[in-house]
């Protein structure tokens, strides 16, 4: 085993790794990374802690391109990348299917790929070395635990859903629904929305839960923290205070939310750790290295007003 694999199979800190310079011999690592959109502010986080990372490493530079929302965009981002024979590419996919002829492209020049954040759809993930970040899907079912707690098991919830394709849409509520059922929960879901990551929507998504659900809207998962904290805005405004919500990822916006009363709960996705783990994987696979595990998950702690001051929030 290898020193640098030694390293991955113990979790050491990524400042271990960064203080461990590349051969001299060695020609430059350029990592390809193709994101979804740099708009989104959890996406552009990661982005931000990726390069910062990279920095500290001797020998690697990273090439983000920001599909800014566009499935076009992305595919042709990665025939860019693909085109520049990058070492290795980082994916985070605005579309789960529609991006596999991409990631075909890239897997048949023999450049190794890390889906990073989020995963591609099967026949996707056939093409990756590994995928590295939160497990959507648990996600889902830690939102559905929160809500089973705080609404004792009945009532009507809504979703706040992201965006519409995206397998972190898709997994978070398929893992909702599934959690619901194990639980025997009496729970029922009423409708979902998209607002696509975007709390200006999430508003008016809320409003449009509160016009169609009235008293019978107890609870609602948004899934992610911001649209989740604009939406018990909303509620409160209306005189709704009661009603549940839940989100994902311990943003600075859901942690002040839960503290200040209007949000339940959440769960922890920290886009530093996420950042720092892929570039890990990253240099390891340029190096020909495997990875510890096809799929390697990072911590996602729930996170209510019981524990709510033991967590600062990233983005």
């Amino acid at each position: 085993m290898t020193f640098l694999m030694k390293l991955l199979r113990n979790a050491v800190a990524l400042p271990a790794l960064l203080a461990m310079p590349l051969a001299a011999s060695a020609d430059t690592i350029v990592i390809g990374h193709s994101q979804p959109n740099l708009g989104w502010p959890y996406i552009a986080a990661v982005t931000n802690a990726l390069e910062a990372a990279a920095k500290g490493v001797d020998g690697v530079e990273v090439v983000t391109l920001s599909a800014d929302g566009d499935i076009a965009k992305q595919s042709s981002d990665i025939g860019s990348l693909v085109n520049r024979k990058v070492n290795v590419l980082l994916v985070t996919s605005l579309d789960g299917n529609a991006v596999v002829p991409a990631l075909k492209q890239a897997h048949d020049a023999g450049i190794p790929i890390l889906a990073v954040s989020n995963e591609p759809s099967e026949a996707g993930q056939a093409l990756l070395a590994g995928y590295s970040g939160p497990d959507d899907y648990v996600q889902g079912k830690i939102a559905a635990e929160l809500l089973n707690d705080a609404l004792g098991g009945k009532g009507g919830i809504a979703i706040i859903e992201g965006s519409p394709g995206q397998s972190t849409t898709l997994l978070r509520t398929q893992g909702l629904k599934d959690r619901l059922a194990e639980l025997n929960s009496g729970i029922t879901i009423l409708g979902s929305q998209t607002a696509d990551w975007n709390p200006v929507k999430a508003k008016d998504v809320a409003q449009a839960f509160l016009t169609a659900y009235g008293a019978d809207l107890v609870g609602v998962f948004a899934q992610d923290d911001n649209s989740g904290a604009a939406a018990a805005e909303v509620f409160k405004a209306a005189g709704r205070p009661e009603i549940k919500v839940v989100g994902t990822g311990g943003t600075i916006n859901g942690l002040k939310a839960i503290k200040d009363g209007l949000m339940y709960g959440t769960m922890d996705q920290s886009p530093t750790t996420d950042a720092e783990q892929a570039l890990r994987f990253a240099i390891a696979l340029a190096k020909g290295e495997a990875l510890p595990e096809k799929r390697n998950i990072i911590p996602m702690p729930k996170i209510t007003a019981e524990n709510v001051g033991d967590f600062k929030g990233e983005w």
